[in-house]
């Protein structure tokens, strides 16, 4: 399947923070100067925050554009559903902020229904907003919400994700002198394999109906 142009933007992006933050040629010893594991742990940080991006950015694009097809067409879809099932249920966040639900004395059903997928979006957005981190639990609040099953991904590329947003905790929040060594070689190879699964997740979010 096409990859979407926001895809493609992340996959110049981090071939951009690839020739920018790690050595032209890696160490086939593994032996690096201190510059360059800085520019090592510097890349996992941006790499990061570019992947996040890039799921909260398909996923929430996603949702708006199902809100924007009942709204103009009245065209219902399969994120249009579990957006409203996930904003009636509570969506799976820590947010503590309770939905708004719709006023249900309208008199008109097709007014409630828009008040309640607007009402279901401005929610999700919320959720977004404060969603921090690739980790496993936030990739399930941010696609579950728009039709994406944890079983639809490999399982293996979850817990991979996962182990790549703690790994980020360290850099982010330990000092130098308790982290685990970097590679950078290592560093390209995971973010490399990542992206395989965010191309699954990209073609996954551009089916649905």
């Amino acid at each position: 399947m096409a990859r979407s142009a926001r895809f493609r933007e992340l996959q110049r992006r981090l071939t951009e923070l690839r020739r920018h933050m790690l050595p032209a040629k890696f160490s086939a010893t593994g032996t690096y100067s201190a510059r360059e594991l800085d520019r090592a742990r510097g890349f996992r940080l941006l790499a990061h925050a570019e992947i996040e991006a890039f799921i909260e950015d398909v996923t929430f694009e996603k949702a708006k554009m199902s809100v924007s097809n009942w709204d103009n067409r009245q065209v219902t879809s399969e994120t249009l559903f579990c957006l409203l099932v996930h904003y009636h249920q509570g969506f799976p966040t820590d947010v503590d902020q309770p939905p708004a639900f719709p006023d249900t004395s309208r008199l008109k059903v097709k007014d409630a229904i828009k008040e309640a997928v607007t009402a279901a979006l401005k929610q999700y957005r919320i959720l977004q907003d404060n969603n921090h981190g690739v980790k496993e639990e936030n990739l399930l609040r941010l696609i579950l919400p728009v039709g994406i099953r944890r079983d639809d991904l490999d399982p293996l590329w979850i817990t991979n994700l996962n182990e790549f947003g703690k790994k980020r905790g360290d850099v982010a929040h330990r000092a130098v002198g308790v982290q685990q060594q970097i590679d950078p070689r290592t560093e390209w190879q995971v973010v490399t394999e990542l992206v395989i699964g965010l191309k699954k997740l990209d073609e996954l979010i551009d089916a649905l109906t």
